[in-house]
């Protein structure tokens, strides 16, 4: 069962992988700060991929076998802040409560800080999605 979930977010990852530089964007500022300049995106140590088999590591697949939920997707937003935590976790969308309550613990247990995103040499906030689309 977990091969599964594994090989639809490893095809997952090269369709979220395409639409990376979409999926980051540094945090609001107001306009009068706001500078022209070099953009580095936040990254998870070990890059997307680890990013992904640390949410499979957390992601409890049972519950979801027990209510008869053999598929779903759902979409995660989170802010990283300027020290590389994950702050703000809030799931968009879903298509069932559970897999967005089990999708929502497995990305709150994620210990692992990130690499802050840059503009102009200072870290800054950054805006991150994540999809989850699994099938059984």
């Amino acid at each position: 069962m977990k091969k599964y979930i594994f090989f639809i977010l490893l095809f997952w990852t090269a369709t979220v992988a395409a639409q990376k530089d979409s999926a980051v964007t540094p945090a609001h500022q107001p306009s009068a700060d706001v500078k022209a300049g070099p953009v580095k995106d936040a990254e998870f140590p070990g890059g997307h991929k680890a990013f992904v088999a640390e949410i499979l590591k957390y992601f409890r697949t049972s519950p979801l076998v027990k209510a008869d939920i053999m598929s779903a997707k759902a979409i995660a937003s989170f802010i990283v802040d300027t020290e590389g935590n994950m702050v703000n976790i809030k799931i968009e969308s879903y298509e069932h409560t559970l897999v967005k309550d089990e999708f929502l613990r497995a990305l709150k247990m994620i210990k692992t800080r990130w690499i802050p995103a840059e503009q102009d040499g200072k870290k800054v906030r950054s805006f991150m999605k994540q999809p989850l689309v699994f099938n059984l």
